[in-house]
């Protein structure tokens, strides 16, 4: 939200993030070993859990790979339109079909490479179901802010937020930079999402 004429307070949800999905789906898909700390949420909510295409000698490079791939597709600059054309934005590494940003680690980008499109068909399914759901916006944030305005006694500072929903069986919001949060899709749209925002938002406002 932004106030016309003045600087106000900004909170925004990425709700299905693609890059984020995928992974998470290949975490879940090819049973890698990587479990939940840190930045890293837990496992994904895939149902039915496909089969595994990669062989059990391989696990080592497979987890290497993937906490590499994880970690940097949070620090990946947001999309925007590349300024020289030979040089596209980096979040293409990790795109199809080639995904060459996996390049260290083959045995992961041959899996990648090979089942992308069941990622993808995953992911696609998850936001029709979302839409389906109207779970595409949400006007508890207005509310939350609204109420501690109030009590307050004025307009909240101007700050940002952002929060990036997840698909995963975790009860955890993960810190992954100054203004940046992973939140559980099953938290976000459950009952304690209210105080939960507010204790991210009282000390910025």
């Amino acid at each position: 939200m932004r106030l016309a004429g003045s600087p106000s307070w900004r909170i925004s949800e990425d709700r299905w993030p693609e890059s984020f999905d995928w992974a998470l789906w290949f975490r879940a898909a090819e049973r890698i070993d990587v479990g939940p700390g840190g930045v890293v949420p837990g496992a994904a909510d895939v149902e039915p859990l496909p089969d595994s295409s990669t062989d059990l000698s391989d696990a080592d490079e497979l987890a290497a790979g993937w906490l590499a791939w994880w970690q940097l597709l949070i620090e990946l600059p947001p999309l925007s339109p590349p300024s020289d054309p030979a040089h596209p934005p980096a979040v293409l590494a990790f795109s199809p079909p080639d995904f060459p940003g996996l390049a260290n680690w083959p045995v992961l980008r041959r899996a990648v490479t090979r089942r992308w499109r069941r990622a993808h068909d995953w992911h696609t399914a998850r936001m029709k179901a979302g839409f389906e759901a109207d779970r595409s916006g949400d006007d508890r944030i207005g509310r939350v802010m609204a109420e501690l305005e109030r009590e307050l006694g004025r307009k909240g500072r101007p700050f940002s937020l952002e929060f990036v929903l997840l698909p995963v069986r975790d009860d955890q919001v993960r810190q992954i930079g100054p203004e940046r949060y992973f939140v559980p899709e099953r938290l976000y749209d459950g009952p304690q999402w209210p105080g939960l925002l507010r204790g991210l938002v009282l000390p910025r406002a």
